[in-house]
């Protein structure tokens, strides 16, 4: 199976970059390249530099399958410009898998978010209700529900509905709530919340991730058509609260604590995983505790200061808007 992952320099993009050519698929990515990254292709792959937004039909041609992660990809970053976000999150994504769909790729997996969610009291599953609170996960609710428009016996749309990633990555991240709460501990020694910890979040190990969007791509074709999966395990719906507790037993002498204007965090819930677990035999394979570990482990290793844990190429923000500052890109997110 040919296979294009766009994003593939990213945070995710990246760990299923190297999953797909570890099970000898074919694949090679398409990315911007705003971010710092250490992938090395090799002579079988090709690593296209493009802009999800300037994608043609022809660059599509001869794929079997596209794993759709390129996205303005997290809350704070999609609130610079609503617009913006709408633009690549929703808007590309749909012009990409019209595209795909005209260019004969069969299988088009789509990178979702369980922020659609948003705040809700119960255990939720693909069928509740979707409550968006921000530009970013109302992007998501709406390349979800135009995509599966496309689906038909020649195309086969698929939204993978991911949990809050966590872990190390060659591409990490540090505005992940984890991987942040970990960060701080190692460079700190402070657990800093910055609300008050009482919220739900379901997270994801980037191994696990990742390897649901190969148990796509390898499930049947009636398994998946047209379907929405939530990405994770029933056991990891933690409060932040609780997600600092395991950081905290980790980092030695390290202690919680709470910014000066820490609030209630309006986004909160927990999800059920039992549809991927039951029609696709999906399970996350990674813990909470060993995740931290390998991270804690990781950022000694680097020995990491206050001033490294704060430098904007682990945060999506701050990066971009730091390119801006640089002129390496304009308002619009475009390379100059």
């Amino acid at each position: 199976m040919k296979v294009l992952v766009t994003g593939n320099l990213g945070y995710v993009g990246s760990i299923l970059f190297k999953m797909l050519k570890q099970e000898n698929f074919q694949v090679d990515g398409l990315d911007i390249g705003y971010f710092p990254q250490n992938i090395v292709n090799n002579n079988h792959t090709t690593q296209k530099k493009s802009d999800v937004r300037n994608v043609i039909e022809e660059d599509l041609v001869g794929y079997d399958a596209i794993c759709h992660l390129a996205a303005l990809s997290n809350d704070p970053l999609g609130e610079i410009n609503s617009d913006l976000t709408f633009e690549v999150n929703h808007k590309s994504t749909i012009n990409l898998a019209k595209m795909a769909k005209n260019a004969g790729v069969k299988r088009f997996i789509f990178s979702s978010s369980c922020s659609s969610y948003g705040s809700n009291q119960d255990i939720v599953d693909e069928k509740c209700e979707l409550l968006p609170l921000t530009a970013y996960a109302k992007s998501k609710v709406l390349a979800e529900n135009d995509l599966l428009q496309l689906h038909d016996q020649n195309f086969i749309p698929v939204n993978l509905r991911s949990a809050t990633a966590y872990g190390l990555s060659t591409n990490l991240r540090l505005d992940l709530v984890a991987n942040n709460l970990t960060g701080s501990a190692v460079a700190t020694g402070l657990v800093k919340l910055l609300s008050d910890g009482s919220a739900w979040r379901p997270l994801v190990h980037v191994d696990d991730m990742a390897n649901a969007f190969i148990t796509t791509l390898k499930s049947s074709e009636q398994k998946i058509a047209g379907q929405t999966f939530n990405v994770g395990g029933n056991e990891d719906n933690y409060t932040v609260r609780e997600i600092a507790d395991t950081v905290e037993s980790i980092v030695p002498n390290s202690k919680i604590v709470y910014a000066q204007n820490a609030n209630k965090d309006f986004r909160s819930y927990k999800v059920s995983f039992d549809k991927i677990q039951n029609e696709l035999g999906f399970k996350p394979k990674r813990k909470l505790y060993e995740g931290i570990m390998e991270m804690y482990k990781k950022f000694l290793e680097l020995k990491i200061t206050e001033k490294e844990f704060l430098d904007k190429k682990f945060y999506r923000l701050k990066y971009i808007n730091w390119l801006i500052e640089q002129k390496i890109i304009n308002s619009e997110l475009k390379i100059i």
